[in-house]
């Protein structure tokens, strides 16, 4: 079976038995991982056109053009599948959306009794407690009336789209994927927390692995120099949730998976 041979990396929260488990002892380690390619899929999550917050939607391009594009399209030489995860708002815009639907995905026929419905919704008496993005002075969401896939990323016929983990764990299944690498965005929101995220899937038995040159979190005014949010999501994922790798690691391995093989000279012994 074809492999696509990466060099990933992990971090060691814990010590040789001979050194005190504390955390300045914790590091990074790396170990060599051999992916079967029918078993492996690349997961592109929310790259979209456009965000509310201009300047991470700014840094988001970049990223794409430098490295997701990249990384599709090695992905795409080397046999990989390829899932195309980008919310349901925009996966209904591709037919392909429309081709996993399990059961798990229908709403439940009644609301749950509790919390009650006005604690849910946050209205009335619950008005104080809605969500921080939902108070003073708030975002009106009109930018979400445009959203749609990057212009940089497109949909090749044969790849699929998916707008919830029900739908990616159901098309894994199908085509027996227990691999799933990720790039985009954010990493600290949605490669993390979607239900189709490293930390849904990881929960559901997959190896999850990110492409951490690939992706970009939200920041915050004093982390946006270093991007310092960035940095502990790839943390996160590196301590309990799965492996990362380098662009750099993972086109090489592409490379090596991608290429031809050796044609034997006439004269060359068997």
């Amino acid at each position: 079976m074809t492999t696509l041979d990466l060099t990933v990396r992990y971090f060691q929260d814990s010590t040789p038995a001979d050194v005190a488990c504390r955390e300045e002892h914790f590091c990074r380690r790396e170990i060599p991982m051999p992916l079967p390619v029918a078993q492996t899929a690349l997961v592109l999550v929310d790259i979209w056109n456009t965000h509310f917050i201009e300047s991470w939607r700014d840094r988001a391009e970049q990223v794409t053009l430098a490295a997701i594009v990249p990384v599709l399209a090695a992905a795409r030489r080397a046999g990989l599948t390829i899932i195309h995860a980008p919310s349901v708002r925009v996966a209904a815009q591709y037919p392909q959306g429309q081709c996993y639907r399990p059961a798990t995905d229908t709403p439940p026929a009644q609301p749950p009794e509790w919390p009650p419905p006005a604690f849910r919704s946050r209205t009335g008496p619950y008005a104080v407690y809605r969500n921080p993005r939902e108070q003073a002075p708030g975002r009106p969401l009109h930018w979400a009336a445009r959203l749609a896939m990057s212009p940089h990323i497109d949909v090749q016929p044969g790849e699929a789209v998916v707008a919830t983990g029900a739908q990616l764990h159901a098309l894994s299944q199908d085509r027996r994927i227990l691999h799933l690498l990720y790039v985009g965005f954010a990493t600290n929101w949605c490669v993390l927390g979607k239900d189709y995220g490293i930390r849904a899937m990881k929960d559901r038995g997959y190896n999850t692995i990110l492409l951490r040159d690939a992706t970009t979190g939200v920041e915050f005014p004093d982390t946006l120099h270093t991007l310092q949010a960035t940095e502990l999501a790839v943390r996160e994922v590196e301590q309990q949730h799965g492996f990362t790798v380098s662009n750099h690691d993972f086109l090489a391995a592409c490379r090596v998976t991608s290429a031809p093989p050796l044609q034997r000279s006439a004269g060359e012994a068997e």
